[in-house]
């Protein structure tokens, strides 16, 4: 028999909600350009452990600060944050977006909602519908068109790094049912820094272990790049993690995760500022996607 109290009964979202959503929508938007930027001058693991890394010195004063409100015996799911929420992913868009447009990426994050759904339905207790069912598979229909025509039929190439930016989303929709349930009522500030506190050493460790310090000295753009992972190290992952877990816990982690909605108009936005460009058959796929999502979302 399903648990129906796994899941608090969330609330209606309010005014002050729509504003989280769409603030960290354009933060998260902006990130895609970020690391297009960043990963012309870093290897991706340099570039992941200089995120994890600065996000951490920069959670350190914030964990002090929320010290009593750290549950430490929630280590386990404090560290899955870290890893599912952010390493992980944040490496696997560093290297998808050494081949993918930063728009097209911004485009694939849009599947979190539905992995969300999909996970949370599988092992959290979520509730589940026929529309959310229909909204995860047209979701996957504009998916696959979407990784079609970024490939140009070509399997072996483009679309490979494409589904890492499938796969980054499925850590995405991991860590938001954690957190979801697993760490509701832990104040947002300290679930994120206390996660990156428990983490920090060990990618300071990995960013020295790869020469990331000495990559900042020697390439002629290594301070620029520095710059650009600091805006996602401070704003993308320090800041939009704090009010993101915080939009969590006062709305639910299906709301929170439909950041999706507007994420992609502001990448691809961003991505046309920075010459990229856009077809009308990746317009088709994303909106097939966020078709998807809204009906997973009734």
């Amino acid at each position: 028999m399903r648990n129906s109290s796994a899941h608090a009964e969330p609330k209606a979202p309010e005014l002050l909600d729509w504003m989280l959503l769409l603030g960290l929508s354009a933060t998260w938007g902006a990130s895609f350009i970020m690391i297009k930027k960043a990963v012309g001058i870093f290897t991706p693991i340099q570039m992941t452990s200089w995120r994890m890394v600065l996000a951490f010195l920069v959670y350190i004063p914030v964990a002090i600060g929320f010290w009593s409100k750290i549950d430490w015996s929630k280590w386990k799911y404090l560290v899955g944050v870290a890893l599912f929420g952010s390493a992980i992913p944040n490496f696997f868009f560093s290297v998808a977006q050494q081949q993918v447009a930063s728009g097209l990426a911004g485009a694939l994050n849009a599947l979190t909602p539905l992995f969300t759904l999909l996970i949370g339905v599988s092992f959290f207790g979520m509730n589940w519908s026929r529309n959310k069912i229909i909204g995860v598979g047209i979701g996957w229909l504009g998916a696959v068109l979407l990784v079609v025509f970024s490939s140009g039929g070509d399997f072996s190439g483009k679309a490979f790094y494409a589904f890492l930016c499938v796969l980054a989303t499925i850590c995405y929709a991991i860590n938001a049912n954690i957190v979801g349930t697993k760490l509701r009522g832990i104040h947002p500030a300290a679930i994120a820094s206390s996660a990156f506190l428990l983490t920090g050493f060990f990618f300071v460790g990995v960013l020295l272990a790869n020469d990331g310090i000495e990559a900042v000295r020697h390439h002629e753009q290594g301070l620029a790049g520095l710059g650009y992972v600091l805006y996602l190290a401070a704003i993308g992952t320090v800041a939009g993690s704090i009010f993101y877990f915080w939009l969590m816990q006062r709305t639910s982690a299906l709301f929170a995760t439909s950041t999706t909605y507007l994420l992609p108009v502001f990448a691809l936005f961003i991505g046309v500022l920075d010459n990229e460009q856009i077809t009308l058959p990746q317009l088709f796929g994303t909106g097939i996607i966020l078709t998807g999502v809204y009906l997973a979302r009734k």
